[in-house]
């Protein structure tokens, strides 16, 4: 049977890292699967993955013609606001919504009046995770909602890389968007406590964002210049290295719905320390790759750096057999069989 038409649908292109990995991943692996796959957007900044179409979108077509002038058989939505413009006519073909997460008020409120609008016509709405069900809810009790778990590319991310990035012991990493709710900042002012315990210790600091500048300046204020490092924004080549260069990941973000970058430390095969929000909480009860902690508690933290340590051999292995599982490859089969079933 011949496989179907695809199209991505974001605002702006490309977005956050894990928004962005995850729609290419998506696109790809499809098209490997035989579908013929394509990026929309308004706005791109840059090309979407070689052979992966890129649709610049029309607002006035989209509002007065609906999207039956995109010459696509599926229509899968990765942004709320992208909402508006694509349930402005009833269409026959099947358009799917995909919950990434509203992280501040704007996206909840914006989540909220999209959801009482267009929920009921979407052919299916999917979910990064369980926890991003339970979040959807709080905002729209009557959703439902499958889940389809962010993957990860095992093929790039694993764990016989080279580790040129490694300046301590053990090394310690975070990956992400450098937002207040992220707890960068409780990382660093940690480091003080951790290295009490471990005086070799490293801390890598991966992305950029609105506290950039302050965490440059408390690095410096505290002399963790040794010991702290911000790399800013990176390739993905030297973003896997640093992944491989690591000894353990660690997360205190107090919001996520299924981050990729954990993920991808997993594939790489690195135990994770996450604080104890249900997103963090699931990987962990699925994977058993490492701990949870759950106060914002530099000695708590410490505490399970150290536990984790003494478990490194066995969380790695537990790490890569869940990535394996969540690999793009198998993430995409169960994507077409909900795709197929329309």
């Amino acid at each position: 049977m011949k496989k179907k038409s695809v199209i991505m649908i974001v605002a702006k292109y490309p977005a956050t890292h894990g928004h962005t990995s995850v729609i290419n991943n998506l696109c790809l692996e499809l098209k490997n699967l035989g579908y013929r796959t394509a990026i929309g957007s308004f706005d791109f900044k840059k090309d979407p993955p070689k052979g992966v179409e890129k649709i610049k979108l029309n607002k006035l077509k989209l509002l007065f013609s609906g999207i039956s002038y995109l010459d696509f058989d599926i229509i899968h939505s990765h942004q709320t606001q992208i909402n508006y413009f694509l349930m402005t006519r009833r269409s026959i073909k099947p358009i799917f919504f995909h919950y990434h997460g509203a992280s501040n008020k704007i996206q909840e409120i914006n989540f909220k009046i999209s959801m009482f609008l267009h929920r009921k016509k979407f052919s299916k709405i999917l979910s990064v995770s369980n926890a991003g069900i339970t979040q959807m809810k709080k905002l729209n009790k009557e959703i439902s909602a499958v889940v389809l778990y962010n993957g990860v590319n095992t093929n790039f991310y694993h764990p016989e890389l080279p580790t040129p990035f490694k300046k301590g012991d053990p090394q310690l990493l975070f990956v992400s968007a450098l937002r207040s709710y992220k707890k960068t900042k409780f990382l660093v002012n940690s480091m003080h406590t951790i290295l009490k315990k471990l005086p070799k210790a490293h801390l890598q600091i991966v992305g950029d964002g609105e506290d950039l500048l302050e965490l440059k300046s408390m690095i410096k204020k505290q002399n963790l210049e040794k010991y702290v490092e911000l790399t800013g924004k990176i390739t993905d080549d030297d973003l896997r290295l640093r992944y491989s260069s690591c000894d353990l990941y660690i997360s205190a973000s107090t919001f996520e719905v299924c981050p990729v970058p954990t993920l991808e430390a997993m594939a790489c095969g690195k135990p994770l320390v996450l604080y104890g929000i249900e997103p963090h909480k699931e990987i962990i009860d699925n994977s058993k790759a490492g701990m949870i902690f759950f106060k914002h508690s530099a000695s708590e933290l410490c505490e399970k750096i150290e536990q984790s340590l003494s478990q490194k051999s066995i969380f790695s292995n537990l790490a890569i057999d869940f990535a394996q599982k969540v690999s793009w490859s198998n993430i995409c089969k169960q994507l077409s069989t909900i795709y197929e079933s329309f």
